[in-house]
């Protein structure tokens, strides 16, 4: 469900219709079902077509979510996932494929991942092991574990075409909490899959990174990557810095350094012109800070089974006094009041 905790409109996160389309091309549904899952998002068949058609990303998660529950497959994001090629996403998949090694690949791939969804976030860290993490920025964006699973399961395949094999990961994190037989997981990572976690990630082998490609082809790659930088409607686009905090915040705060002064850095400005560019815009660093980190743990208190104390914790409190505090001073009711009413909504079917 939503979050409780209000935020400013900070703009509609899109995704390309074409990845809505091959999704429902590859879930093999009669005309009738498709047309009545897109009706009740208020979309229709024409949203999907065309190189710059996009959806709201909303739309798409719930109606991913009910597409899952309509066909009785509660793995149905992760077993998709399993049949989509580079063409899904265009000139960023054959560029992935055709890069010099898995390492370029990665970075080229999260500098672009902004062209394909509004506040997702494909950030990949080198050291102390390579970790790709994918990050929704928007905590009011629900339900989401269909997304993730194809998400990281899309980036896995591409992973195994790239290779030519599939023993490139180590570990796969999941937030959300398992749904199904962990058997199931692991057969596709091939490896060990853990849920409950901090965040969304593949752990990868750091010998294979820098293992030449396959298929790789520089003038090729030089071709892809100027399509890429030109199609950029996607993107945030504008010089407004809020949503860029706002994307920064979720990853930043679940690995404990949400600091005016580090996401600062990580925008290539310093302190005091963060602050002011923020004011400027109607915004303060500790205002959104306090919002994420309260829709965060809305969407932790209705999500997972989490203790009150392991959801202080993960969003940036050391004790659940202040938590409390926080997210009633915030949202108008205690962390356990606001578990209560969201499970009570969830078994209503309203979420």
């Amino acid at each position: 469900m939503p979050s409780l905790a209000p935020e400013p409109e900070l703009g509609r996160p899109v995704i390309q219709g074409r990845v809505v389309g091959a999704i429902l091309d590859a879930a093999a549904i009669g005309p009738a079902l498709r047309a009545q899952l897109l009706d009740a998002q208020g979309m229709r068949g024409t949203d999907l077509r065309g190189l710059d058609a996009s959806v709201p990303l909303a739309s798409y998660m719930r109606l991913f979510d009910a597409l899952a529950k309509t066909l009785g497959q509660p793995a149905l994001g992760l077993d998709l996932s399993l049949r989509m090629g580079p063409e899904m996403i265009g000139a960023l998949g054959y560029a992935f494929l055709h890069s010099a090694t898995l390492d370029a690949a990665f970075a080229a791939f999260g500098r672009a991942v902004f062209s394909i969804q509004g506040v997702t976030m494909l950030r990949y860290d080198r050291e102390p092991q390579p970790v790709v993490r994918y990050v929704i920025s928007d905590d009011r964006l629900h339900p989401r574990r269909q997304d993730v699973e194809f998400s990281l399961g899309y980036v896995h395949a591409l992973i195994r075409r790239f290779t030519g094999h599939d023993r490139a990961l180590r570990e796969v994190h999941f937030q959300h909490p398992r749904v199904g037989p962990r058997a199931h997981y692991e057969a596709v990572f091939g490896c060990p899959v853990y849920f409950d976690q901090p965040g969304n990630a593949l752990v990868l082998d750091a010998d294979i990174m820098t293992v030449p490609g396959r298929l790789h082809d520089p003038h090729l790659v030089s071709i892809l990557q100027d399509a890429i930088d030109r199609a950029r409607p996607f993107a945030a686009g504008d010089d407004a810095l809020a949503p860029a905090v706002e994307r920064l915040l979720p990853d930043m705060i679940e690995a404990g350094n949400a600091s005016c002064r580090l996401v600062a850095k990580r925008l290539g400005l310093s302190e005091e012109t963060l602050r002011r560019r923020l004011r400027q815009e109607g915004h303060s660093f500790r205002t959104l800070l306090r919002q994420r980190r309260c829709a965060m743990a809305s969407r932790y208190l209705h999500e997972t089974g989490l203790s009150i104390l392991e959801i202080a914790q993960r969003t940036g409190y050391a004790e659940t006094a202040a938590f409390t505090r926080a997210y009633a001073a915030q949202t108008g009711m205690t962390p356990s009041q606001a578990r209560q009413i969201g499970s009570g909504i969830d078994r209503a079917g309203n979420s």
